[in-house]
């Protein structure tokens, strides 16, 4: 129909199902949909009809990849030696050819459209009624029990069956699938066992079945049937054995407990599955069953049963599932599998609420290596890069290919704060760039690929599996127009913040080897007012940002680990410092106190680090004052203690930093080789206002006089302040009022001022 008639008379948009080739000059076929909307003016009256139209190509391409990749799975399932049944409310939709030979039907029509009950002996229907209600309501992919139960033939011939269940979904509602098989030679085994020992020993050599007897301690006393030929075990090898000493059988202790618990009970048990390796090396899968032998008393005399080996059946089910939900070319799961798990992980973590991240991963360019060196080629490349996307991440996330080039990673189980959830997210995107880093081998020749990366977090509000795919495609795309091989987060305002923190890593990387830190001093003076010593500050000069205060970049530099070279260098211009000091009369007894972070206190080789810093600057040990903060004591004080018991023995003195703000315990002030405390700022701003805030303050002088531990009070910016706490007996003090931090000039003209 002509879209632009067809919008005249019913005014609405119209999208229409067809599509057209059309030919590029370049040779190449393109697929195009078009649709219709009307133009309206102001009073809402049609004044024309715009055309849209889209390139479908792709679309198109991938249609196909699924219609024939469902050709596959129907083909599969056409051939199985199962019987498959699709039900949906009770009533047949699907059989397959086993199917309708075990229903004794002539053609697969003869039972579409019929209740399922109709072929269920009448004892089973009350389970039947319950199973197809739990179909309905159960969620997509829920396996019901593996139950035996009789079908009734076309013929009236009642029949016996094994049969599992699996939720699937057809057009939006629940279905049923339903595998089975027609196990009434088995079971006519089983029975004649029961009735006539001695004939259903015989029946076993012509079945493919193998019969075998325990005694009370649950030995094997006896195996009839080619065992050898069935599984590649020796009959003679189980003899005067149990079950569980024949070796690895691929069972975990708890199958086994269960297992011994019913025969402890002397209960029946039916298709206890094994899985082991014959002796070629094959795989089996092994089922059996058993009954417990009693005696005319009633005295339980050990066990007998049969076995089967069902490796053909377990391997048809396997194939059928992957065909399903797996990517036949890379092993990954596919975009079914991945919309499954998404929708439990958002489950999950909304409950939890702990952070997930989608990553959608393209591959740039890939269409030139398709178009250039063959489709062969290209699927090398994705089989490669299946492996490497994998090697990034953790066992319990997954890998999934969505089609063509596209790939996806959900990170489960991310931290509940939002920011450190980003940084997650994003350090695993960044090793997954750092993966495409080295070159592809591809039929001999090496070729570099590239990933663009969008990534979006879930699992604090509910949200839809399409809308999470949108939002991570959207990012995706975000990353290519930045120009490829990089990542981008969705959320905009987070983005913007990802992105100055990776700018200021990156300048922060560059400032350490470019000469861009510096250290400021503050003084530290005594009650006399004599300056004895200074605090070495960093100071950051960006050559664009100008400075950069040490709040916008320590708090990065001990989350990235840039501590560590910091701190190092830190320590090393302080030594640098101390020696200069010492070579004139002037400023030789002036100390430097250094801050070391946690990160650096922990590092193995942290006490060597510090004696090499001042035997490569030749200063005094005895000027060296290192100030710790109350948080690194909270963990390993035997370690501590030890480092510190070393350096202090070579002179260096220890300040407690912040004193009374964090993990204040008189304990580590008696065991510590500690030197003198610090009254933090927060305490000594409002000393003249704040009773508490006196307390504290009169408390912690006491307490350093009576260990015989110097006191210093930091942050001091008025007379006030400086007159109460010299009053308590606090003999140190800095803070503005006696000096600002400073460059090394300034400092040094403040001491001979």
């Amino acid at each position: 129909p002509n879209p632009v008639q067809r919008v005249l008379e019913i005014g609405q948009v119209v999208g229409l199902a067809n599509h057209t080739t059309l030919l590029a000059r370049d040779g190449t076929k393109h697929q195009i949909s078009d649709s219709a909307a009307p133009i309206r003016n102001a009073a809402g009256a049609i004044q024309g009809v715009v055309l849209v139209f889209s390139d479908v190509t792709e679309a198109y391409r991938l249609q196909r990849v699924l219609e024939e990749s469902e050709s596959r799975y129907r083909a599969l399932i056409e051939s199985s030696p199962l019987g498959v049944a699709v039900h949906r409310q009770g009533k047949l939709i699907y059989v397959n050819p086993t199917a309708v030979e075990i229903i004794g039907a002539r053609v697969a029509d003869d039972l579409i459209g019929r209740n399922l009950v109709d072929f269920v002996h009448p004892d089973y229907h009350p389970l039947m009624a319950v199973r197809v209600q739990q179909a309905e309501t159960a969620q997509q992919g829920a396996v019901m029990p593996m139950t035996e139960w009789q079908y009734v033939r076309l013929d009236g011939a009642v029949i016996d069956v094994q049969a599992q269940a699996t939720v699937i979904r057809l057009q939006g509602d629940n279905a049923g699938q339903v595998s089975f098989q027609d196990i009434t030679a088995r079971k006519r085994i089983e029975r004649t066992l029961r009735d006539n020992e001695a004939r259903f020993r015989a029946l076993t050599h012509l079945s493919s079945d193998w019969y075998w007897e325990q005694d009370a301690q649950l030995r094997f006393v006896r195996i009839d049937g080619d065992l050898l030929e069935m599984t590649g075990l020796a009959a003679d090898a189980h003899i005067g054995k149990t079950r569980w000493e024949l070796g690895d059988l691929s069972l975990s202790e708890a199958e086994w407990e269960r297992h011994r618990a019913l025969l402890q009970t002397h209960q029946e048990f039916r298709d206890f599955q094994m899985r082991r390796a014959n002796h070629e090396g094959k795989e089996l899968w092994l089922s059996v069953s058993g009954t417990p032998i009693f005696d005319t008393q009633g005295v339980f005399r050990g066990y007998r049963g049969v076995g089967r080996n069902i490796t053909a059946q377990k391997q048809a089910a396997d194939q059928i599932h992957a065909l399903a939900f797996y990517d036949a070319l890379t092993e990954l799961p596919n975009r079914r599998l991945l919309l499954e798990q998404l929708k439990k992980a958002l489950l999950t973590h909304l409950r939890s609420h702990r952070q997930a991240a989608l990553l959608y991963v393209d591959l740039d360019n890939f269409k030139i290596l398709n178009d250039t060196r063959g489709h062969e080629t290209g699927d090398i490349l994705l089989r490669q890069v299946a492996r490497r996307l994998l090697a990034c991440v953790r066992e319990a996330d997954s890998v999934a290919r969505l089609g063509g080039d596209e790939f996806a990673v959900m990170l489960e189980d991310l931290s509940a704060d939002l920011p450190e959830a980003v940084t997650q997210a994003e350090q695993v995107g960044y090793k997954i760039l750092a993966a495409f880093g080295p070159p592809f081998v591809l039929a001999g020749r090496e070729y570099r690929s590239t990933p663009s990366i969008g990534i979006t977090l879930f699992g604090s509000s509910n949200e839809g599996v399409e809308d999470l795919l949108r939002r991570a495609d959207l990012a995706m795309y975000q990353a290519k127009a930045a120009g490829r091989n990089t990542l981008r987060m969705f959320d905009a305002g987070m983005q913007a913040a990802v992105e100055l923190r990776a700018a200021l890593e990156a300048d922060l990387r560059a400032a350490l080897l470019g000469a861009q830190m510096l250290l400021h001093y503050q003084p530290v003076v005594q009650a006399d007012g004599r300056v004895t010593g200074a605090e070495a500050l960093v100071r950051w000069q960006h050559p664009v940002r100008g400075r950069v205060a040490p709040g916008e970049f320590i708090g990065l530099a001990e989350a990235t680990g840039l501590i560590l070279p910091l701190g190092q260098w830190v320590l090393a211009t302080a030594c640098a410092q101390i020696a200069a000091w010492g070579r004139q009369p002037q400023t030789a007894h002036l100390t430097l106190a250094v801050n070391v972070s946690a990160h650096q206190f922990v590092e193995p080789d942290f006490v060597p680090s510090v004696l090499q810093a001042l035997d490569l600057a030749g200063a005094d040990p005895r000027r060296l004052k290192l100030e710790l903060t109350e948080s690194l004591l909270a963990d390993n004080m035997d370690d501590v203690a030890r480092k510190m018991g070393v350096l202090r023995d070579r002179g260096i003195d220890f300040s407690l930093d912040d004193f009374g703000t964090g993990y204040s315990s008189l304990s580590y002030l008696k065991r510590l080789p500690l030197a003198q405390l610090k009254i933090d700022q927060s305490f000594v701003r409002d000393v003249l206002v704040d009773p508490n805030d006196a307390a504290i303050a009169r408390t912690i002088v006491a307490l350093g006089a009576s260990l015989g531990l110097a006191v210093i009070a930091e942050g001091v910016e008025t007379e006030g302040q400086y007159k109460f706490l010299l009053g308590l007996g606090c003999n140190a003090f800095q803070g503005y009022l006696f000096g600002r931090p400073m460059p090394i000039e300034e400092f040094e003209e403040f001491v001979r001022g």
